[in-house]
């Protein structure tokens, strides 16, 4: 039985429609007029089902959506008075999309001197901006995991702007030269100046130095409405001032902020690439691992046992990295980085086919918009399918994705069931052409990354987009 749904509050359709015109998003469907009590029902008729957990297409089924939960899936007949009735023509139905790994603050352009140059209210609008393309890429919950607190959220969740479910970290936890510290290398030679930089005023990244420090910061995160924690404990490939084979924090600062998202009833999530940084951070208690490209497969049997998460984003394993103008630059401070991680990271899909740990889907995009950012969403898609097989790459996109949103335990935002198609889930559904089980493309994945031919912001086999009961495209 769920417990503690929180519904989202009717909307009237004029205010509604307004907001949906100015955005350019389709109006959204089935909302109920001022004074009326009962849930708005739609009815999904003649549709193939994947529900997120089986390698299957469930065929000719119908599902009913009472309000914003799934309220019954059956291959028999579903009586429902009143309800809008879409017939799917034997497409496929699913789960809405998790991607578990976004940066919505740090999609304006020119990189890390971009963000330290651009006002909050700039930086605002490209987050606002990039809440409503993910939701026109099918995702209708999304993992932002460094820098946004739930400022953005509460205006989403009132149904005034479009974007998917935000789950939040807050700051990111960087030590000084750690991969959070984007404060300029200049700074260095005397003393940083903390209040003057961007990523810091506006807590988008946290430093700290010392278990105090490290306290402080966590609960300033959850001040500022976090359902969990990252924080840095190894080297990144984009920083410049931190090697790939740094250690970053002592084991009592990361276990500060383990104490500090345990009393939260949450959790801790590592930024890591090398296999003995993963292990280090197992025995400190976090819980789950973004990248960990270098994982070994007895770390990841390690990992598997207690439970925890891997969220590795795998189109930079990709050759076709090399072309970009940056990370393929032979000059630039990166492409050793670039190198070293390709190298180290080969046997990724490997590991993750044969022990199978807890995987989540991750794009893990900044400072990238338009065509190029769509690009590489697509690409992300169909290498990650390639990789590790179309139902493992589904999962994580689903099923498991809604997994790792409950480890928030009970500082969850959303405590229904996500990414699956079960009656009680949250009624987050696509409909799609072809069955992506056997083609990846059916949900926008793409085999070409920065070659692709530019497109508009809507992925055309995502015919129906609904979040929370309501539907925000409709091309049937």
């Amino acid at each position: 039985m769920i417990t503690k749904i929180r519904r989202r509050p009717f909307i009237k359709k004029s205010l509604l429609a307004t907001v949906a015109l100015s955005c350019g998003l389709a109006v959204p469907l089935g909302l109920t007029t001022e004074g009326e009590t009962a849930p708005p029902q739609t009815l999904f008729t003649n549709v193939n089902v994947f529900n997120g957990a089986d390698n299957k297409l469930y065929r000719d089924q119908n599902v009913l959506v009472e309000g914003n939960l799934i309220k019954s899936v059956s291959d028999s007949n579903i009586s429902a008075e009143g309800a809008t009735v879409i017939d799917g023509g034997g497409r496929t139905l699913m789960p809405g999309l998790i991607d578990s790994h976004v940066h919505f603050n740090m999609m304006v352009d020119g990189g890390p001197a971009g963000l330290e140059s651009k006002t909050w209210e700039e930086i605002g609008t490209y987050a606002v901006y990039a809440a409503q393309e993910w939701l026109k890429n099918g995702f209708t919950t999304a993992r932002d995991m460094c820098g946004m607190h739930h400022g953005m959220r509460k205006v989403i969740d009132k149904g005034l702007i479009a974007g998917p479910r935000l789950y939040l970290s807050g700051g990111c936890l960087s030590q000084t030269s750690g991969h959070g510290d984007f404060r300029h290398e200049s700074g260095a030679v005397g003393q940083f100046d903390r209040e003057k930089t961007n990523t810091i005023n506006l807590g988008i990244t946290r430093v700290a130095d010392g278990r105090p420090a490290v306290l402080e910061a966590s609960r300033l995160n959850f001040a500022g409405g976090s359902d969990y924690l990252k924080m840095m404990i190894g080297g990144g490939v984009s920083s410049e001032k931190d090697p790939l084979h740094s250690v970053q924090f002592t084991p009592d600062e990361v276990r500060a902020a383990v104490e500090a998202a345990e009393q939260w009833d949450t959790y801790v999530s590592a930024h890591v690439y090398r296999d003995k940084h993963i292990q280090r951070g197992l025995d400190l208690g976090i819980k789950v691992f973004d990248h960990a490209q270098f994982i070994s497969e007895k770390t990841a049997k390690n990992l598997k046992a207690k439970g925890a998460f891997i969220s590795p984003n795998t189109a930079a394993m990709n050759q076709d990295l090399l072309k970009h103008p940056v990370y393929g630059n032979p000059n630039g401070p990166q492409y050793p980085k670039v190198l070293a991680f390709m190298e180290n990271s080969k046997n990724l899909f490997d590991v993750l086919k044969k022990v199978k740990p807890k995987t989540v889907f991750n794009t893990d995009i900044v400072f990238t918009t338009g065509p190029r950012m769509r690009a590489h969403i697509d690409h992300e898609k169909y290498f990650f399918a390639q990789g590790i097989g179309n139902f493992e790459a589904l999962k994580a996109m689903t099923s498991t994705g809604g997994e790792l949103a409950a480890l928030t335990g009970e500082n969850n935002p959303y405590p229904g069931k996500l990414g699956v198609i079960e009656e009680g889930a949250y009624a987050d559904i696509l409909i799609v052409d072809g069955n992506p089980l056997e083609d990846i493309t059916a949900i926008g994945g793409h085999h070409q990354w920065l070659d692709a031919p530019p497109r508009g912001p809507e992925v055309e086999p995502i015919r129906i987009i609904m979040k929370d009961g309501t539907i925000y495209k409709n091309t049937l």
